[in-house]
């Protein structure tokens, strides 16, 4: 196996250890539990940050994530993002107010994510072939103060598969747990901003050839950012 430069060792730490808790490697949503109309659309610019904590040697990546979303009925939209990975996802609507804007809305979006050699893993017959791939099921439940404010909390559960492509190929599989704040201030009706702090952590993890872990340490992810929310 080839020496691998400064760049790639970071980035295979922060790999590794962040997307054994998430598929797609962000932890952020960037949504209300509300839903587009059917037909409408829109999407998102955000910049943020990450903190991946593995014991007493954390690691920190900044990065921007862009995203659209896009109402197939009232109460059926679709998502996708590009960011640390790519992830696609469905939100389905379990509850509205009577009122628009007053009272408690609940949805769930479950989801689908990607990260591989595209994002800047090693590649080649010297090198390390790495993909991962999960699933998410959040659960987002938003409080409404009248029509400009809003507050999400977000607890979701993750699942991940873990392949490197090796003499010696290992496959790690993972369950995580965590949530997300955020808060919905909408500007006009087609703009709002939306900052968020995220959190997810591992709770069980099992790699082929080495056995099950249950409760693993101190290996969680903080992510925070704001977003700029254009459309809808």
């Amino acid at each position: 196996m080839r020496h691998r430069t400064a760049p790639a060792r970071v980035f295979l730490c922060c790999a590794v250890v962040a997307l054994t808790v998430l598929p797609g490697c962000a932890v952020s949503s960037y949504t209300t539990a509300h839903n587009l109309a059917a037909g409408k659309a829109n999407f998102w610019i955000a910049p943020q940050a990450m903190r991946v904590g593995v014991s007493a040697n954390p690691t920190s990546m900044p990065f921007v994530e862009l995203g659209t979303r896009y109402g197939i009925t009232d109460k059926v939209e679709v998502g996708a993002r590009i960011g640390a990975g790519l992830q696609a996802d469905v939100k389905i609507s379990l509850r509205r107010p009577k009122v628009a804007y007053e009272g408690l809305t609940v949805s769930a979006a479950p989801g689908l994510g990607y990260i591989g050699n595209f994002s800047g893993t090693p590649t080649g017959a010297d090198g390390d072939d790495i993909h991962f791939a999960g699933a998410t099921l959040p659960v987002y439940l938003t409080w409404d103060f009248g029509e400009h404010l809003g507050v999400t909390v977000g607890p979701r559960t993750t699942w991940l598969m873990q392949y490197v492509e090796t003499a010696t190929a290992s496959t790690v599989y993972a369950v995580g747990v965590g949530t997300s704040l955020s808060l919905a201030w909408r500007i006009t009706p087609t703009f709002m901003i939306v900052p968020e702090v995220s959190v997810v952590t591992t709770v069980f993890r099992a790699m082929t050839g080495a056995g099950s872990v249950f409760g693993t340490g101190q290996q969680a992810v903080l992510q925070a950012g704001i977003a700029f929310v254009m459309g809808g």
